[in-house]
């Protein structure tokens, strides 16, 4: 026990350091730009990017809790803000590769079933993919002679980004609902795995796979949670959006809010399909292409660096800064757990 308890110790802080090393890496090459940008702008914009980023994380936190609430009726909308900055931390730290995983974990320490995590992470993704589509057909709609006029070419792209985001919706709800795949994938398992320890492992993922099916259904059969939880999805993306606009107002007064922010719902809802020369990311590449005729490269590039530092890495700060809190609560409670069992040793002596 003693060991056991020196072991999470040094594990913990171990794993500290590791974190504090690739936070360092990831932020003396990938987020250096953006620090650098924010030396560079005035205190007002910094302030509004900073508010706006943050009520964004705390409207997130409503809809996270609209859809976890129904399964740990104790979990709260400060529950779900931290949700959003802990994976957040993790999307960087990982490098983009342990997101759902952090998010099915926190779920799991609030008291949430694994299936029950993995059923919301889903309806989180869906309403949040809804909105996003939900912006940029109305964008579309208001802005389209305009767009059809400076830019026709990318309509398509547009439209094609709505089907594909649709598509990928129309996935997750399959995989997350479908009783009839369910039975395919237990007929496919039944067939060709015939050693009862792999089968064992298939029944324990079709429990699994049930659950994940029943929390999903508990939340689309109702319709007046689903119509508030793409509520709060819609509302939080206006915070997100209105944030080049914010930025770009200060040099260019004349700039239209509207089509600022329609370029941004376009910007991401296209980052997903269009194909981008190596090195650059996708919303990126898309965002200065929509953005670099309207407002000049500098000011484009000026806007993209302060929109990706509300909506990346400002959540990811207040998630290092939560991560590390709960990591040294974990260490002094494992600090106290060998002081109590050597005092426990001595007295025995």
């Amino acid at each position: 026990m003693k060991s056991n308890s020196k072991t999470k110790i040094f594990f913990n802080i171990g794993l500290l350091a590791i974190f504090i090393g690739v936070i360092i890496y990831v932020m003396d090459n990938s987020l250096s730009d953006i620090f650098a940008q924010l030396m560079e702008t005035s205190w007002l914009v910094l302030l509004l990017v900073i508010i706006f980023g943050v009520v964004y994380q705390l409207v997130e936190g409503r809809s996270i809790k609209e859809i976890a609430g129904h399964f740990q009726k104790d979990f709260s909308s400060k529950d779900g803000f931290f949700t959003s900055c802990y994976v957040a931390f993790y999307r960087v730290i990982s490098f983009g590769t342990g997101t759902l995983l952090s998010e099915i974990y926190f779920y799991k320490k609030k008291g949430l079933a694994v299936s029950q995590g993995i059923g919301v992470t889903a309806l989180h993704m869906i309403m949040y993919k809804l909105a996003v589509i939900f912006w940029a057909i109305l964008g579309l709609i208001f802005q389209f002679s305009l767009f059809y006029e400076r830019s026709p070419k990318m309509i398509p792209f547009i439209l094609i980004g709505v089907i594909l985001t649709g598509m990928i919706i129309l996935s997750l709800l399959v995989l997350s609902s479908s009783i009839n795949l369910q039975i395919i994938l237990i007929i496919w398992a039944n067939k060709f795995f015939k050693r009862k320890a792999l089968r064992d492992w298939v029944d324990k993922c079709n429990l699994q796979i049930y659950s994940l099916r029943e929390t999903v259904q508990t939340i689309i059969k109702d319709r007046s949670a689903m119509l508030l939880i793409f509520g709060w999805n819609v509302v939080k993306l206006l915070f997100w959006y209105v944030i080049p606009y914010i930025v770009l107002v200060e040099n260019h007064p004349t700039v239209d809010f509207l089509l600022v922010f329609s370029f941004t719902s376009f910007a991401v809802i296209l980052s997903g399909v269009f194909p981008t020369p190596a090195g650059i990311g996708p919303f990126e590449f898309v965002y200065l292409l929509l953005f670099k005729p309207l407002v000049g490269t500098v000011d484009a590039v000026s806007s993209l660096l302060l929109y990706r530092f509300g909506s990346f890495v400002l959540p990811f700060l207040i998630g290092f800064i939560f991560v590390v809190i709960e990591k040294r609560r974990e260490i002094q409670s494992e600090l106290h757990a060998v002081r109590k069992e050597k005092r426990e040793t001595l007295e025995d002596d």
